[in-house]
């Protein structure tokens, strides 16, 4: 291909997974900002919604952090190590692009848009369902009295009620417990790092380094997923299903969603054999 025809498809990809990116992200902002929780009612004896409120475990910055700049990392370090020797010469504007460059871009827009993925997944399936998070009544502190015979085993609407509680902001969040956002950040993730890792790891000294780490990965996940649980932030059902999405959307973008590019391929040249002498025996016979 000449050099003008690299650049056009180096822009080309560019631009579009730039493009796609872009909406994508301003699309989970708006899910997340401007779609209202579909609001609940509650009953007073549901004991699920009784658990007192809990700081994070697992802080959003340290997922984010650790989500993000864990696989990065790993991109960058495995793609420089399996194609820093590769010769091919790919220009844009007369610039050579070494080939590691474009394995790291490559894989690093297919995890991108994945992230973009889980995130407009879970704002979506928080606003849609709207569910109140375990520590419920100890945030929102409903406006009815609960212990009146009038509300035993009633369902209270929500235009029965109104959240008295201090925290605003805790409020506007206590009806986004289904389903689990950090449970499906983190496993989409280390999942996505996991199968990278298991594909991308060359070490020829032994095959359980590469099992070790993308253990650890699937570990960090797995943590984070139960943290949200004894932190009373969400129902057992809620992290379950998180999870679940979060692997297989995981699954999903890494098998037909990731363009992963290859080594270049040495030619080998093979010499004629040399013809050996037919042997021949005592007696003259071939």
């Amino acid at each position: 291909m000449t050099q003008e025809g690299d650049t056009i498809n180096i822009l080309k990809k560019v631009v579009v997974d730039a493009v796609i990116i872009l909406l994508l992200t301003v699309c989970t902002l708006l899910s997340n900002l401007v779609w209202v929780p579909f609001e609940r009612g509650f009953f007073c004896d549901d004991e699920s919604l009784m658990y007192p409120y809990k700081s994070d475990t697992v802080t959003v910055p340290v997922l984010r952090i650790v989500g993000v700049c864990l696989p990065i990392l790993a991109f960058l370090i495995c793609e420089w190590n399996v194609l820093r020797k590769d010769t091919t010469v790919v220009r844009c504007y007369g610039v050579p692009i070494p080939t590691w460059v474009r394995g790291f871009y490559c894989v690093l827009a297919s995890f991108a848009v994945g992230c973009c993925f889980t995130e407009l997944a879970i704002n979506t399936s928080k606003a849609v369902i709207g569910r109140p998070r375990p520590h419920f009544f100890s945030i929102c502190q409903p406006s009815v009295n609960c212990s009146l015979s009038e509300w035993k085993g009633r369902y209270v609407l929500p235009t029965d009620y109104t959240c008295t509680g201090p925290d605003v902001d805790k409020i506007h969040d206590v009806r986004k417990s289904f389903l689990s956002g950090h449970s499906a950040f983190s496993a989409f993730t280390m999942f996505y790092l996991a199968m990278y890792l298991e594909k991308r790891i060359q070490f020829k000294g032994s095959c359980t380094l590469r099992h070790t780490l993308s253990f650890i990965a699937v570990l960090l996940s797995w943590f984070c997923a139960l943290s949200r649980v004894s932190d009373y932030k969400h129902h057992w059902s809620d992290v379950l299903a998180g999870y679940t999405l979060g692997i297989l959307l995981a699954v999903v973008m890494w098998n037909y969603g990731t363009e992963l590019v290859q080594k270049e391929k040495k030619s080998i040249h093979c010499e004629p054999a040399a013809v050996s002498p037919p042997v021949t025996n005592m007696n003259g016979v071939h």
